[in-house]
Parts: structure tokens; C-alpha cells; sequence
């Protein structure tokens, strides 16, 4: 009797067991679809709507949460099984699932443990095809992941259009740093600048003082002009008193990177404003996207490009900033007041 007791509690494990993995592996299914399709229609607005460009380059994808990993690449999923899941713009994408085991294998055959990440990178110097990585929702909630200004979503549905629109970058910004790396014999960062400068106090002072001066030229309906030009001298004054000798080659990365993380982070902006979008304020917008404040080239570039909104509407630049093109957000701001002149 007892015998038969125990198997009979071990098959009602089992059925538990057995339950429980198909539900999470359906709710997982869920989430990646929900989620990826979401994020790839914020980009499409972004994209079509507002930047004007309807094609992408080729982009190979890894998602994931705590158990799987979806993704597009052969290499990152040599056996895994065909799911469904969503296409991007032009983008027709074969999906397939598979455990993970705590460790991902990227498009470029880097392997990384799995961790709340999210970036682009090229998949080699050969071509200007790239791979994006990004958590589910469920991951970054289960790491206290939180906005108090825009909630979960709305801040990871920003974290993707900041991230992927470098993959679309590889073509210009993406040789560019290649260039700067064999030029200068350096391993590039956007936290460069930072990294070099953020115990200096005096170099913190004028970067500080710049910022809070491009922040405050657009608070208005209008720009600023007057205050503009102040955080554009103190820019010029930061940028030659520092940048000499060994630094001299910050001279041009300093605004690369300014370009390059101010376009992620405005990418993001226009999403949350938009009311086919985020539909949030735009203060309520800045504010949730600055956070900490602690990413210089991030939210300096941030306030770069809300100034050169004020200038011009993106279509007129964004081509080129997506394409082959590398001018520097500050030298389209200089053009333009010496324009409006």
C-alpha cells in the first residue's frame, strides 16, 4: 500500500512538474512575441513617421529571459525550434527558440553569460551587418528595473529604440569608430570622455555648466538663442583647455560620441512624446530619459539634439545620420544658427 502511495504521489509531481514547464514555456512565448512585436512597431514610428527612412540593414537578433533564448542567428541557436514571431520593416526574420543554460553564444561567436544587457554591435569589420541582444520584460522586472516618470515599458520600449538605432549606425558611425581605433591605437567607449575626466572637478564644473545651459536654452516654445550660444562657448572652452597633448584626439570623439549616444537617446524621446507612441510630455519624457544623469555623452546628446529640433524637423538630417554620413549634432547646430542669421 505504501509502495503504491509513493507512486502515486511521484506521477502527481510529475503532472505538476510537468504542467508548470509547459505554462512558462507558453507564457514565455507570449512575452517574446508581445514584446518584440511592440518594440518593433516603436520603431517603425520612429522610423517611418518621423526620420523618413523605410529600409533597414540586415540585422540578426537575441532576446531572452531567464530560461530561453529567441533569436534569428544560426549561430547563436545552431538547433533550437521554429517559433513564430514578428517581422521588421523590410526585415523578413526566422525565429527559433532554445534553452540557454545561463550562457549565450552572440552572432559574432562571442559567448557571454546571461545578465540585463542591451546593446548593437557588427557581427565583423567585414560587412556593416550587425546583431542587437535585449532581456524580455520579465527579466528586467526580476532586476528591480523600474521608472518612477515612465514605468517598465515605456523605459525598456526607450532602452530598444536607444540600442537598435546604433545597428543602424554601422555603415557610418560603425567605421568611423573602427578608424579612430586603428588612427589612435585605443579600445573605444562612448564613456571615453568620462572615464579620462569625471574625478577632475574643474573639467566636471564646465561640463556640468554646458549642460545645464543646453537643457535650459529649450525649456521655452522657442529657442533660447542667447543661452545656446553661452553653452556652446563653454563647450568650445572645455573642449580646448582639455583636449591637448595626449587628449588631443578627444578633440573629434568627444562630439562622435555625443552624435551617436544623443541620437539613441532622441530616438527615445520621440517615441515617448508621440501620441501614436509613448504619449507622454515631453518634460515628463526628458526627465525619465535623463534618470541618474549619469551617462555624460548620453545626456549631453540628448540635450544636443533637442536643440537642433528646435532648429529643423529630422527628416532633413536623418538620412545621413543612418547612412554614411558622420557630421557631428554640433557642427548641424553651428550650421544652422549661422544660417538663421
Amino acid at each position: 500500500m505504501t509502495k503504491i502511495f509513493y507512486t502515486f504521489i511521484l506521477l502527481i509531481t510529475c503532472l505538476t512538474a510537468c504542467g508548470q514547464n509547459k505554462t512558462n514555456n507558453q507564457q514565455s512565448e507570449s512575452e517574446f512575441y508581445s514584446a518584440t512585436k511592440n518594440w518593433f512597431s516603436a520603431w517603425e514610428l520612429v522610423s517611418k513617421d518621423i526620420y523618413k527612412i523605410k529600409k533597414l540593414s540586415r540585422v540578426e537578433f537575441v532576446f531572452f529571459d531567464d530560461k530561453y533564448v529567441y533569436s534569428t542567428s544560426n549561430v547563436t541557436i545552431k538547433k533550437g525550434t521554429p517559433i513564430k514571431g514578428p517581422n521588421l520593416m523590410n526585415l523578413n526574420l526566422n525565429w527559433e527558440k532554445a534553452l540557454h543554460s545561463d550562457s549565450l553564444t552572440l552572432p559574432d561567436s562571442s559567448v557571454v553569460s546571461v545578465k540585463l544587457m542591451s546593446f548593437a554591435s557588427p557581427i565583423s569589420n567585414d560587412t556593416n551587418e550587425s546583431f542587437f541582444i535585449m532581456p524580455l520584460p520579465s527579466y528586467w522586472e526580476q532586476k528591480g528595473i523600474t521608472s518612477k516618470e515612465l514605468g517598465l515599458d515605456k523605459l525598456i520600449t526607450g532602452v530598444f529604440l536607444h540600442e537598435f538605432s546604433h545597428s543602424q549606425q554601422m555603415q557610418g558611425f560603425g567605421e568611423k569608430i573602427t578608424q579612430f581605433e586603428k588612427e589612435y591605437d585605443i579600445a573605444l567607449s562612448d564613456d571615453i570622455v568620462q572615464d579620462i575626466f569625471e574625478k577632475d572637478t574643474t573639467y566636471v564644473k564646465l561640463y556640468k555648466k554646458e549642460v545645464n545651459y543646453f537643457y535650459a536654452s529649450v525649456q521655452g516654445k522657442s529657442l533660447n538663442k542667447e543661452i545656446l550660444r553661452k553653452g556652446l562657448a563653454v563647450m568650445e572652452k572645455r573642449q580646448q583647455r582639455y583636449f591637448i597633448e595626449k587628449y588631443k584626439y578627444l578633440q573629434q570623439i568627444d562630439n562622435f560620441f555625443l552624435t551617436m549616444e544623443g541620437l539613441g537617446q532622441y530616438s527615445m524621446y520621440l517615441w515617448l512624446i508621440s501620441p501614436k507612441g509613448g504619449n507622454v510630455k515631453k518634460e515628463v519624457a526628458i526627465k525619465g530619459i535623463r534618470r541618474g544623469k549619469n551617462h555624460w555623452s548620453q545626456d549631453e546628446g540628448l540635450a544636443l539634439f533637442l536643440v537642433l529640433d528646435k532648429f529643423t524637423t529630422p527628416k532633413t538630417w536623418a538620412k545621413n545620420m543612418f547612412g554614411e554620413k558622420t557630421e557631428s549634432v554640433v557642427t548641424l547646430i553651428e550650421k544652422q544658427i549661422t544660417k538663421k542669421k
